[in-house]
């Protein structure tokens, strides 16, 4: 009895001690990758000195937070805090915001941003929607003081040549270039407050616009802009007109106002890349081409549309069906939880010995976890992988993970990004290394597409997708 006492204490210390230890390891996980900002303890601002006094006093905690910056990006940040901080109570809330825009910038990271629908809360904007297509900025949905410019190309900002000023505001975004013009620019663009404050415009109430409509008329027209908006403020709000993504659609927009005007008409024939819109994970079944296609927009769950049951769906799908190529679509997947996909990106060539050839059709909106899954497929498709359309919105070596922060005042609300992932080879030993990237190693060089395929606003409005077709058809030559 003694030794089997013995054995069971023995058996359950060891229990413990394991427990204990996974306990521990959580919680350092969670502690490094995952840190809490610490409380915006502060009193009432009843002035603009105060209120922007204590929102640079809180923001200051992001340079301990964030750790992609670089070295000599972090004395300049701090030096430009010291320059905002001494012109506390004097700027105008734009001028705030830029100034919190180009500290942030300076760490030069895709994830080190500010969440761009709070700067909304603070500034105008112009009731038209813009679209950065392969050729150029285009407006794509309209309010009326707007109407009569649907279907524009944007060509001049105060008598600036649209390049020109989307180039002069990198500044207060850095991270990968493409990125930006594709995914940040509409949020600067339709801003009056932000260009008058960075001085590339004379108004702060409206823009001076130069557009060609699509009869190739050029029409000069000052557009109004709308006040700021107080519903921008929550970071985990559902206010989804901020991202342009969602303007491609001509479905109406949640919170939308009932007279804005899309594009495309509302029952229009849509390709399936933003057919259905609402729903992030689609899959088309075509028995004549022997095709799969598989969407994904997120990384994660989505209100309405959990991803795990959707990755099983595809699995069952490849195995009942047995197609000989697989699309799989991230051009427009930003992100999320990359272990939720993982081991689909893993295998998915492999799945089925039916499969030739898996073809990934990608742009500057993949982002994040969306790259994560390219590089996935890139590692492990076996030379059964073909990439179409444009490069992936990040680089193959990113600072990632973290958590956000929103300044007490103006709200505006920040990212800071913690962990280190190289996708192009294990980052063991480097200054923050992300744990769960070393149960993922990848060798991946560039997000550069394999076949390089431009997506413009004539496809837009004819319902073409060249990337789909030179899927296709790069699948029907394989068999013949």
């Amino acid at each position: 009895m003694k030794l089997r006492y013995r054995i069971g204490f023995w058996i359950g210390g060891s229990v413990l001690v394991v427990l204990v230890a996974c306990a521990l390891l959580v919680f350092a996980f969670f502690r490094t990758f995952y840190p809490a900002p610490p409380k915006a303890d502060y009193p009432p601002a009843h002035d603009v000195a105060t209120a922007q006094h204590q929102d640079l006093d809180y923001f200051r905690n992001y340079f301990a937070l964030n750790r992609a910056y670089p070295p000599d990006a972090l004395a300049k940040a701090k030096q430009l805090w010291r320059e905002t901080a001494a012109r506390a109570g004097t700027l105008a809330p734009a001028q705030f915001d830029l100034a919190i825009l180009r500290m942030v910038a300076l760490s030069d990271n895709g994830h080190s941003q500010i969440y761009k629908p709070s700067l909304y809360a603070t500034v105008d904007r112009m009731p038209c929607r813009l679209y950065r297509f392969a050729d150029g900025w285009y407006i794509i949905r309209a309010g009326s003081a707007c109407r009569d410019l649907l279907g524009g190309k944007l060509l001049a900002i105060d008598g600036r040549p649209i390049a020109s000023v989307a180039d002069a505001m990198y500044v207060y975004s850095l991270g990968p270039r493409n990125h930006y013009e594709q995914y940040v620019t509409p949020f600067f663009l339709e801003s009056p407050d932000l260009l008058h404050a960075a001085g590339l415009a004379s108004n702060a109430a409206s823009l001076a616009l130069r557009v060609q409509l699509r009869d190739g008329s050029v029409r000069d027209a000052t557009v109004p802009a709308d006040p700021p908006d107080p519903k921008a403020v929550a970071a985990d709000s559902d206010w989804t007109d901020a991202y342009s993504d969602s303007y491609l659609s001509p479905r109406r927009i949640e919170g939308e106002p009932e007279d804005w005007t899309p594009l495309l008409p509302r029952g229009a024939k849509l390709p399936v890349f933003f057919d259905d819109y609402a729903n992030p994970f689609h899959t088309r079944w075509w028995p004549d081409k022997h095709t799969l296609y598989v969407q994904f927009r997120s990384n994660e769950d989505v209100p309405g549309h959990p991803i795990r049951p959707f990755v099983a769906k595809v699995e069952r799908a490849i195995a009942d069906d047995k197609p000989r190529f697989i699309v799989l679509d991230l051009r427009l997947d930003q992100g999320g939880n990359f272990t939720t996909t993982a081991g689909l990106m893993k295998r998915i060539a492999t799945l089925s010995p039916s499969i030739r050839h898996v073809y990934v059709l990608t742009s500057a909106w993949t982002f994040s976890a969306g790259d994560i899954s390219l590089a996935l497929l890139k590692e492990h498709g076996g030379g059964k992988t073909t990439s179409i359309g444009e490069a992936a919105g990040d680089r193959v070596r990113i600072w990632a993970e973290g958590r956000g922060m929103q300044l007490p005042n103006s709200q505006l609300w920040i990212h800071y990004a913690t962990g280190y992932e190289d996708y192009s080879k294990p980052c063991w030993g480097e200054r923050g290394c992300f744990w769960t990237t070393l149960f993922f190693p990848m060798h991946v060089r560039s997000f550069e597409p394999d076949v390089r395929v431009a997506y413009t606003f004539d496809d837009y409005v004819t319902g073409r997708d060249p990337l789909l077709d030179k899927a296709l058809a790069l699948a029907r030559a394989s068999v013949r």
